[in-house]
């Protein structure tokens, strides 16, 4: 699966990078009167009896009627008393009327009704209980992991307490989402950096149609404009940045597959390239440049060389580092064609460092694929761990086409 040997190219190139109411009562009336004076009896000369004086009318609020003046004594004969109180006043008892003076030799005025009490006001009527509140339902889930709004709880009932609100349904369980970002430690190079370009009709493995890079990557070509699938494709990425990386001894660099670089070109612009394939050397092959500085060297894809700007092939003291790779989408798997106990794993924001198959170990082969020794029976549980020590536990089916497992590590901080 890795290219055939070959030396580098070098080529100009030059680019520009682009990213409840309750009722009250009301209180009971009385009907009022007005008071009057009881008159005297009138005097006689023959002693008749003086006439006895009118009884008071009853006042307002029970106060009493005043005294009937006493008549003027005949001879002998007694002056009328005079009259007695009022009758009711309203709500409290009217009071006793004062006795009226007696006349010379007449007799004690007689006393007045007491003042009917006042009615009691009628109680008002009891607040009516409220209705029943509605309980709310519970909402659904939010899609992609993302939490269900919550449902709106019930109104309390006007007056009195409402009834209690019947239960809502079980909102929906929300499915995907994106894990938060965790810390990442990556390795870096060591060394001076140094960059040749390569494309894939210069020896890359035919696959159909199209190119397996030494990763297990498929791509295909266009003149010297090669795509690649399930690598990084965001900006500063895109799926024609690729890079091989130094390999000797049957590729003993291959855990850098599906890694990321950022590279810094002479012109100042920053892009990201995915390691997808081997820069063979010694027993692996014969390219002297990345013999010449394995640690530091990357055979990059014309694309991404002609981006940054350098004028002349095998340029020196440039720069990059190892970063996370800026993917869209989930994690891809896939069997290896022909193999029922291979398969791939691949569009990862680092390289996976370890993988376990329905509890067996997988170990990496070098053209990329993951081996166990039995035939791997489907749907089969793959729990993948990263470079930054990172694990996720997905699915693979049957069938060599890229499968979506719905799942993606975390970012890196």
């Amino acid at each position: 699966m890795r290219r055939r040997p070959r030396l580098f190219r070098w080529l100009p190139g030059a680019g520009v990078i682009a990213m409840g109411l309750v009722l009250g009562c009301g209180p009971g009336q009385v009907g009022t009167t007005n008071p009057s004076t009881g008159a005297g009896g009138a005097a006689s000369g023959t002693g008749s009896a003086g006439d006895s004086g009118n009884a008071g009318t009853s006042g307002d609020a029970g106060t009493s009627g005043s005294a009937g003046t006493g008549g003027a004594s005949g001879l002998g004969a007694s002056g009328g008393g005079g009259a007695g109180g009022s009758t009711s006043g309203s709500s409290g008892g009217g009071t006793t009327g004062a006795a009226g003076a007696s006349g010379r030799g007449g007799t004690t005025g007689t006393a007045g009704a007491s003042g009917r009490g006042g009615t009691t006001g009628t109680a008002g009527a009891s607040g009516t209980s409220g209705a029943a509140g509605r309980g709310g339902t519970t909402g659904t889930a939010g899609a992609s992991g993302t939490s269900g709004t919550a449902g709106r709880g019930g109104t309390t009932g006007g007056g009195g307490g409402g009834a209690s609100g019947a239960s809502g349904s079980s909102g929906t369980a929300g499915t995907g989402g994106v894990p938060a970002p965790t810390q990442c430690t990556l390795q870096n190079h060591s060394g001076n950096g140094s960059f040749t370009w390569y494309n894939f009709a210069q020896g890359t493995a035919r696959d159909g149609s199209g190119y397996r890079t030494a990763c297990g990557y498929y791509g295909t070509a266009n003149g010297t404009t090669d795509t690649v699938e399930n690598i990084a494709s965001m900006s500063p990425a895109a799926a024609t940045y690729f890079a091989a990386i130094p390999g000797n001894n049957g590729f003993d660099t291959k855990s850098h597959c599906g890694e990321c670089v950022e590279i810094t070109g002479q012109n100042g612009t920053k892009i990201i390239a995915t390691i997808i394939d081997e820069c063979p050397y010694g027993s692996d092959g014969g390219n002297t440049a990345c013999q010449a500085n394995a640690g530091g060297h990357l055979d990059l894809s014309k694309t991404a060389f002609d981006r940054l700007g350098y004028p002349t092939g095998n340029p020196s003291n440039t720069n990059w580092r190892y970063v996370p790779c800026p993917v869209a989408g989930n994690v891809k798997v896939r069997f290896k064609s022909g193999n029922n106990n291979e398969f791939f794993v691949e569009n990862v924001i680092t390289p996976i460092a370890s993988v376990t198959i329905n509890s067996m170990t997988a170990s990496r082969q070098s053209y990329g694929a993951w081996h166990v020794g039995p035939a791997i029976t489907t749907p089969a549980t793959l729990n993948l761990t990263d470079m930054a020590g990172r694990s996720i536990t997905v699915t693979l089916n049957s069938g060599t086409s890229n499968q979506d497992t719905g799942r993606q590590f975390p970012g890196c901080l």
